[in-house]
Protein backbone atom coordinates (compact mmCIF):
# COMPACT_ATOMS: atom_id res chain seq x y z
CA UNK A 1 0.00 0.00 0.00
CA UNK A 2 1.36 3.14 -0.96
CA UNK A 3 3.02 5.08 2.23
CA UNK A 4 1.07 8.49 1.47
CA UNK A 5 -1.95 6.64 1.60
CA UNK A 6 -1.49 4.82 4.40
CA UNK A 7 -0.42 7.82 6.82
CA UNK A 8 -3.85 9.34 5.26
CA UNK A 9 -5.82 6.69 6.57
CA UNK A 10 -4.04 6.22 9.64
CA UNK A 11 -4.58 10.38 10.29
CA UNK A 12 -8.10 9.95 9.30
CA UNK A 13 -8.60 7.04 11.92
CA UNK A 14 -6.79 9.18 14.82
CA UNK A 15 -8.89 12.29 14.00
CA UNK A 16 -12.47 10.62 14.06
CA UNK A 17 -11.17 8.93 17.17
CA UNK A 18 -10.21 11.72 18.89
CA UNK A 19 -13.44 13.14 18.58
CA UNK A 20 -15.67 10.48 19.39
CA UNK A 21 -13.58 10.11 22.29
CA UNK A 22 -13.94 13.58 23.58
CA UNK A 23 -17.86 13.14 23.09
CA UNK A 24 -18.10 9.40 24.63
CA UNK A 25 -15.44 9.15 26.46
CA UNK A 26 -13.11 6.25 26.47
CA UNK A 27 -15.29 3.56 27.73
CA UNK A 28 -18.50 4.40 25.90
CA UNK A 29 -16.34 4.40 22.72
CA UNK A 30 -16.62 1.80 20.13
CA UNK A 31 -14.19 1.32 17.44
CA UNK A 32 -17.41 1.05 14.70
CA UNK A 33 -17.50 4.28 15.93
CA UNK A 34 -14.37 5.21 14.86
CA UNK A 35 -14.22 3.74 11.99
CA UNK A 36 -17.59 5.09 10.69
CA UNK A 37 -16.39 8.51 11.57
CA UNK A 38 -13.00 8.14 9.55
CA UNK A 39 -15.02 6.72 6.84
CA UNK A 40 -13.27 3.46 6.68
CA UNK A 41 -13.63 -0.24 7.54
CA UNK A 42 -13.70 -1.43 10.54
CA UNK A 43 -11.05 -4.16 9.01
CA UNK A 44 -8.84 -0.82 8.27
CA UNK A 45 -9.10 0.48 11.61
CA UNK A 46 -7.89 -2.77 13.16
CA UNK A 47 -5.32 -3.50 10.70
CA UNK A 48 -3.78 -0.33 11.79
CA UNK A 49 -4.32 -0.45 15.09
CA UNK A 50 -5.34 -3.77 16.48
CA UNK A 51 -7.30 -2.15 19.87
CA UNK A 52 -9.03 0.70 21.06
CA UNK A 53 -6.52 1.25 23.46
CA UNK A 54 -3.81 1.35 20.59
CA UNK A 55 -5.57 3.89 19.14
CA UNK A 56 -5.84 5.86 22.42
CA UNK A 57 -2.15 5.55 23.65
CA UNK A 58 -1.45 7.23 20.21
CA UNK A 59 -3.42 9.98 20.36
CA UNK A 60 -2.14 10.57 23.67
CA UNK A 61 1.53 10.41 22.91
CA UNK A 62 1.17 12.74 20.19
CA UNK A 63 -0.66 14.89 22.07
CA UNK A 64 2.13 14.97 24.24
CA UNK A 65 4.96 15.10 21.89
CA UNK A 66 3.38 18.54 20.52
CA UNK A 67 3.75 19.61 23.67
CA UNK A 68 6.76 17.86 24.94
CA UNK A 69 9.14 19.43 22.08
CA UNK A 70 9.25 22.98 22.54
CA UNK A 71 9.13 22.77 26.43
CA UNK A 72 12.22 20.99 26.27
CA UNK A 73 13.62 22.90 23.92
CA UNK A 74 12.74 26.02 26.09
CA UNK A 75 14.14 24.76 29.15
CA UNK A 76 17.38 24.00 27.79
CA UNK A 77 17.60 27.61 25.74
CA UNK A 78 20.39 29.26 27.80
CA UNK A 79 19.97 32.33 25.29
CA UNK A 80 17.25 33.40 27.74
CA UNK A 81 16.63 34.36 31.51
CA UNK A 82 15.28 31.59 33.58
CA UNK A 83 12.45 33.56 34.54
CA UNK A 84 11.77 34.79 30.75
CA UNK A 85 11.79 30.94 29.45
CA UNK A 86 9.55 30.35 32.50
CA UNK A 87 6.97 32.88 31.43
CA UNK A 88 7.69 31.34 27.53
CA UNK A 89 6.01 28.07 29.20
CA UNK A 90 3.51 29.26 30.10
CA UNK A 91 2.48 30.94 27.29
CA UNK A 92 3.48 27.45 25.17
CA UNK A 93 1.25 25.22 27.72
CA UNK A 94 -1.88 27.77 27.52
CA UNK A 95 -1.72 28.34 23.68
CA UNK A 96 -1.21 24.23 23.73
CA UNK A 97 -4.55 23.64 25.96
CA UNK A 98 -6.28 26.70 23.67
CA UNK A 99 -5.96 24.33 20.22
CA UNK A 100 -6.90 21.39 22.76
CA UNK A 101 -9.49 22.71 24.99
CA UNK A 102 -11.21 19.85 25.56
CA UNK A 103 -8.08 17.77 26.79
CA UNK A 104 -8.35 18.59 30.16
CA UNK A 105 -11.51 17.46 30.98
CA UNK A 106 -11.25 14.58 28.92
CA UNK A 107 -8.38 13.70 30.58
CA UNK A 108 -9.26 14.27 34.28
CA UNK A 109 -12.30 12.61 33.44
CA UNK A 110 -10.60 9.00 32.08
CA UNK A 111 -8.14 9.52 34.80
CA UNK A 112 -11.06 8.98 37.39
CA UNK A 113 -13.13 6.19 35.59
CA UNK A 114 -10.02 4.95 34.23
CA UNK A 115 -7.64 4.15 36.17
CA UNK A 116 -5.85 1.77 34.07
CA UNK A 117 -5.39 4.70 31.65
CA UNK A 118 -3.30 6.68 33.96
CA UNK A 119 -0.43 4.17 33.45
CA UNK A 120 0.07 5.40 30.08
CA UNK A 121 -0.28 9.18 30.96
CA UNK A 122 1.85 8.21 33.64
CA UNK A 123 4.75 6.81 31.25
CA UNK A 124 4.34 9.51 28.69
CA UNK A 125 4.65 12.04 31.39
CA UNK A 126 7.59 10.49 33.18
CA UNK A 127 9.36 10.99 29.58
CA UNK A 128 8.61 14.69 29.34
CA UNK A 129 10.09 15.40 33.10
CA UNK A 130 13.62 12.91 32.20
CA UNK A 131 16.86 15.08 31.82
CA UNK A 132 15.33 18.43 31.30
CA UNK A 133 13.10 18.26 34.68
CA UNK A 134 16.90 17.65 36.20
CA UNK A 135 18.30 20.37 34.17
CA UNK A 136 15.65 22.95 35.39
CA UNK A 137 15.80 22.25 38.85
CA UNK A 138 19.78 22.51 38.92
CA UNK A 139 18.93 26.29 37.10
CA UNK A 140 16.59 27.23 39.48
CA UNK A 141 18.96 26.10 42.40
CA UNK A 142 22.25 28.13 40.58
CA UNK A 143 19.27 31.23 40.63
CA UNK A 144 18.38 30.83 43.98
CA UNK A 145 21.81 31.07 45.11
CA UNK A 146 22.58 33.77 43.37
CA UNK A 147 19.53 35.50 44.81
CA UNK A 148 17.43 36.22 41.94
CA UNK A 149 14.56 33.57 42.37
CA UNK A 150 12.52 32.57 45.61
CA UNK A 151 13.33 28.62 46.44
CA UNK A 152 10.98 26.55 44.67
CA UNK A 153 11.31 22.48 43.59
CA UNK A 154 10.96 21.97 39.79
CA UNK A 155 7.66 20.04 40.36
CA UNK A 156 6.05 22.73 42.16
CA UNK A 157 6.80 24.97 39.61
CA UNK A 158 5.81 22.56 36.81
CA UNK A 159 1.99 21.99 39.00
CA UNK A 160 1.88 25.56 39.49
CA UNK A 161 1.86 25.87 35.65
CA UNK A 162 0.09 22.93 34.97
CA UNK A 163 -2.76 23.50 37.85
CA UNK A 164 -2.86 27.10 36.74
CA UNK A 165 -3.45 26.91 33.10
CA UNK A 166 -5.79 23.88 33.60
CA UNK A 167 -8.14 25.66 35.48
CA UNK A 168 -9.15 28.19 33.05
CA UNK A 169 -10.03 25.62 30.52
CA UNK A 170 -11.65 23.05 32.90
CA UNK A 171 -13.87 26.47 33.53
CA UNK A 172 -14.23 26.86 29.74
CA UNK A 173 -17.69 25.39 29.35
CA UNK A 174 -19.25 27.33 31.89
CA UNK A 175 -17.86 30.51 30.59
CA UNK A 176 -19.33 30.00 27.37
CA UNK A 177 -22.46 29.34 28.96
CA UNK A 178 -22.51 33.20 30.31
CA UNK A 179 -20.28 34.15 27.24
CA UNK A 180 -21.28 33.29 23.89
CA UNK A 181 -19.34 35.60 21.44
CA UNK A 182 -15.59 34.04 20.53
CA UNK A 183 -13.70 37.29 20.55
CA UNK A 184 -14.73 37.92 23.97
CA UNK A 185 -14.13 34.43 25.23
CA UNK A 186 -11.28 34.93 23.59
CA UNK A 187 -10.23 38.03 25.47
CA UNK A 188 -11.21 36.07 28.65
CA UNK A 189 -8.71 33.36 28.18
CA UNK A 190 -5.84 35.96 27.17
CA UNK A 191 -6.72 38.12 30.41
CA UNK A 192 -6.36 34.67 32.36
CA UNK A 193 -3.01 34.31 30.88
CA UNK A 194 -1.92 37.40 31.70
CA UNK A 195 -3.25 36.89 35.34
CA UNK A 196 -1.05 33.01 35.18
CA UNK A 197 1.70 34.67 34.12
CA UNK A 198 1.61 37.76 36.90
CA UNK A 199 0.81 34.89 39.31
CA UNK A 200 3.51 32.76 38.84
CA UNK A 201 6.23 35.64 38.71
CA UNK A 202 5.38 36.55 41.61
CA UNK A 203 5.56 33.66 43.37
CA UNK A 204 9.35 33.21 42.02
CA UNK A 205 10.74 36.42 41.95
CA UNK A 206 12.59 38.19 44.69
CA UNK A 207 10.90 41.38 45.45
CA UNK A 208 14.25 43.63 44.74
CA UNK A 209 14.71 41.96 41.88
CA UNK A 210 11.18 43.03 40.04
CA UNK A 211 11.12 45.87 37.27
Amino acid sequence: MDKKKTQSKKELILKAAEEVFMANGYEATKTTQIAERAGVTHAMLHYYFHTKENIFRKIYEDKINMLKDPIVALVENKEMELPQRIDTIIETHFEFLKDNPTLPYFVISEMNNNPHLIETMKENIGEVMGESYKKLQNEIDEYVAQGIINPITALDLLLDIVSLNVSAFVMLPIMKSVVSDKDEQNAILEQRKKEIKETINRRIIKTENKA
